[in-house]
């Protein structure tokens, strides 16, 4: 017996990317591209499931979805690749697949991943029929349907509709999305976004409407969503119109985004936090001009760090949590990490937690010589040279003075130095554990867990 059921499939991670330890085990992270897609075609009518591999291996993902029933089905399987660090689990899911039904149709996607060279990715998964690169909202009912899409997809607005939650998995145990805005078009030398433009920003009582839709979908528990957007940029007009049509559906929502620190203006801040902003993601990346300069973060570096200054303190003024991205960049040095350092210090108050690491280069070679070739001309170097042609992921030296095993030591340094545990759980807690994940929870894990892999300060 084949299902009709046409099953997404977020690849799964052997371990996690950054430090392996049972808290960083716990972390979930809601495929909300693949769940656009299932979203879609259920509004037409299709059966569509969404599982998310996490780091249950392959073979025990599998053997659960053939008992269930989603697996075999006469639906192709499709495959998302969040990231080239689901490369991994995708080889091994799709092998073990093909063996256990040959008749299988998988068809990877995940634009990031898919997008640079198909060809490439297709020779590291040679089970799957069919890699798709680009956003898959304009061709999904053609790949159902096994009708070859002609050309690369077209470019897709943001979905009208609220994301169906409860086409995933225990989807209870995650919290939901909701998609705000595509693209950046900043320029920033690291970003996969940097030439895509911004699209505009949803409209304030649309969203508000999709806010509430997708509270009924959870049955009006809590819940915290993410508005999701690599640059979230909305004016004070934008900002002040989110907060009435919020106020006026009875809502009181804690939500969370992410955006520069030059470009949201303090006094929007305000209005969001009156929505239900409580936490942003900050992409400070870097405070030493020279730093900054380097990535192409800014040109003015001055007014850069005034305007991350002045959105910190209006951000603390209106009790929105700030946690910090810092970015070691190529070129780096004890006095570019010093001159970090000290603008952190004096921004601490503000800062409920900060996110370090140095610059990875994801991506195969055809597609990486050039940002490569930006990184040496800075100093850096890879690590491994062979790493990039076989998984996508070049880990680097980010100078002659800060190899990767110091960067590592300087990244676990700077996230301590401004995070204790209870502001890493809160952080944690209110996006990327389950809903269901309690502060005893926590603490259980933690004692399993290495100090020396913790990004955060177990003792005061």
């Amino acid at each position: 017996m084949r299902s009709s059921t046409v099953l997404f499939v977020s690849a799964g991670m052997s371990s996690p990317k950054k430090r392996d330890h049972p808290l960083a085990r716990r972390q979930l992270y809601l495929n909300y591209g693949a769940l656009t897609l299932a979203t879609q075609l259920a509004r037409t009518g299709v059966a569509a499931r969404l599982l998310h591999g996490g780091h249950e291996a392959p073979e025990i993902f599998l053997a659960r979805t053939f008992e269930s029933g989603l697996l075999p089905s006469r639906a192709p399987v499709m495959l998302s690749m969040p990231s080239f660090y689901a490369l991994g689990w995708a080889q091994d899911f799709c092998r073990r697949l093909r063996t256990r039904d040959p008749e299988a149709t998988i068809i990877v996607g995940g634009r990031w991943v898919t997008g640079p060279d198909p060809a490439w990715l297709h020779a590291l998964l040679p089970q799957a029929d069919q890699i798709v690169p680009g956003l898959g909202e304009t061709m999904i009912s053609d790949l159902v349907a096994r009708r070859p899409p002609v050309g690369v997809p077209a470019a897709a607005g943001l979905p009208p509709f609220a994301l169906d939650h409860t086409l995933v998995e225990d989807f209870e145990t995650f919290q939901p999305s909701i998609e705000t805005s595509r693209g950046c078009g900043m320029g920033c030398a690291f970003c996969e976004e940097r030439d895509i433009p911004l699209s505009r920003l949803r409209d304030p009582h649309a969203l508000a409407a999709l806010l509430s839709e997708t509270c009924d979908q959870y049955g009006g528990g809590e819940i915290h969503p993410y508005f999701q957007s690599s640059f979230f940029l909305p004016n004070p007009r934008w900002a002040a119109q989110l907060s009435e049509a919020v106020t006026a559906r009875g809502l009181t929502v804690p939500w969370r985004c992410e955006t520069r620190v030059d470009a949201m203006k303090p006094e929007t801040v305000e209005h969001l936090a009156a929505a239900g902003l409580k936490v942003i993601d900050l992409g400070l990346e870097s405070a030493s001009p020279t730093q900054i300069r380097a990535m192409n973060k800014a040109s003015n570096p001055d007014r850069y760090l005034r305007a991350a200054s002045d959105l910190i303190a209006a951000c603390q003024a209106n009790g929105v949590w700030v946690k910090a991205n810092v970015l070691l960049y190529g070129g780096e040095t004890a006095r570019t990490v010093e001159e970090t350092r000290a603008w952190l210090d004096q921004h601490a108050a503000g800062i409920k937690g900060v996110s370090v690491g140095p610059v990875v280069v994801f991506g195969p070679p055809s597609t990486t010589m050039a940002f490569n070739a930006d990184l040496a001309r800075l100093g850096a170097r890879p690590v491994d040279p062979m790493s990039g042609a076989e998984t996508g992921i070049t880990q680097i030296h980010p100078s002659a003075q800060i190899d990767a095993e110091a960067a590592e030591a300087i990244s676990l340094d700077l996230s301590r130095r401004y995070m204790n545990a209870d502001a890493y759980f809160d952080l944690k807690a209110f996006s990327y554990y389950a809903r269901d994940y309690r502060r005893s929870d926590f603490d259980d894990d933690l004692r399993e867990s290495p100090p020396d892999r913790l990004p955060f300060r177990t003792t005061v």
